[in-house]
């Protein structure tokens, strides 16, 4: 009798277990459901401009999957780069090919100013200059541009001066679109492309493999610190750029964040956790991501210095690269 008895406990809990659903990634035993917000900033493409014909296929190419895996992405725009002799028509029509492949588009100024190096009544019209053909795109569709992010992360030199530009995005119906997530792409992104469009098929391979794994190192390290900060996993921001690189490789990055238990949403579902409701105190030279702020406001520290760096040929390689060398 026993025995039975034993048997029924075993397959019992045989079929609990069975039921559960499979969880994913190295550490998935405690989050088989995290949520993730992707963005990408500086559209039409991040990093010098390659031409008009290279930036349409490279548009091509990352928006064809954002389409076929039904990604729910914001694409922060840039409108200077839209300003070009007789290509205009064109580089407006790349902003459309975001629109006709289901992204949203959000304000991300028009020529990429830092806040905390030009005054802030500058930084304003340079946002509002930054508003025109997007804001008239999504009109067409019946949307409103309601998004606007910092370029580089920089929110202002005091917090005052921060203040007064939150208050100037409240009064012209923007939400600040914050960032939890970041992969350094556009360090990678420099001398990615300068590989394939150089030809060096083994150095782009080379740089690739190296992205994402830092990536990974990235998500780790970033997941760990939030539940440090704030006691759990809050729903993801992730910034990435429009760039050859994740055109070529967004794919795998898509895969990594499965991986990890992570299930793709908008960014307003995202911002309507808990979290974003915190204060951001931080006022400074960094880019920094929404936990180190969070973790600053109370008095936690910033710890921006533990974070994992780039792989040190990519570093000196971006080096030689801005240096000229």
């Amino acid at each position: 009798m026993k025995t039975v008895l034993t048997l029924i406990v075993f397959c019992g809990a045989a079929l609990v277990l069975a039921s559960r659903p499979a969880l994913r990634g190295q550490d998935a035993t405690s989050h088989a459901a995290r949520e993730i917000a992707i963005t990408f900033d500086d559209l039409p493409r991040n990093g010098p401009d390659p031409g008009l014909a290279n930036t349409q296929l490279m548009t091509d190419k990352l928006t064809a999957i954002i389409k076929a895996r039904h990604l729910p992405v914001v694409g922060m725009v840039n409108e200077s780069q839209l300003y070009r002799p007789g290509e205009m028509d064109a580089r407006v029509a790349l902003l459309n090919m975001w629109l006709d492949r289901g992204a949203e588009l959000g304000n991300h100024t028009f020529s990429h100013p830092s806040l905390n190096k030009i005054p802030l009544e500058d930084f304003e019209d340079d946002l509002i200059r930054g508003e025109n053909v997007t804001r008239m795109l999504l009109a067409r569709r019946g949307m409103k541009l309601r998004y606007f992010r910092y370029p580089f992360l920089h929110t202002g030199p005091s917090l005052e001066i921060k203040t007064e530009f939150e208050a100037f995005l409240a009064r012209h119906h923007y939400t600040n679109a914050p960032v939890t997530l970041e992969n350094s792409d556009w360090m990678f992104s420099a001398l990615y492309t300068k590989a394939k469009l150089g030809g060096d098929r083994e150095l782009a391979d080379r740089i690739s493999a190296a992205y994402l794994a830092y990536t990974e190192k990235q998500f780790g390290f970033l997941e760990k610190l939030a539940v440090e900060v704030l006691g759990y996993e809050p729903r993801q921001v992730m910034l990435m750029h429009a760039n050859w690189l994740n055109a070529d490789h967004l794919n795998e990055i898509l895969d990594i964040m499965q991986k990890r238990g992570y299930q793709f949403v908008t960014l307003q579902h995202a911002l309507k956790d808990k979290a974003y409701t915190l204060p951001d105190t931080y006022t400074g030279p960094m880019g920094a991501t929404w936990i180190e702020r969070w973790a600053n406001s109370k008095g936690m520290g910033m710890r921006v210095k533990d974070e994992p760096d780039p792989p040190e040929f990519i570093m000196k390689m971006y080096k030689d690269l801005t240096q000229g060398k």
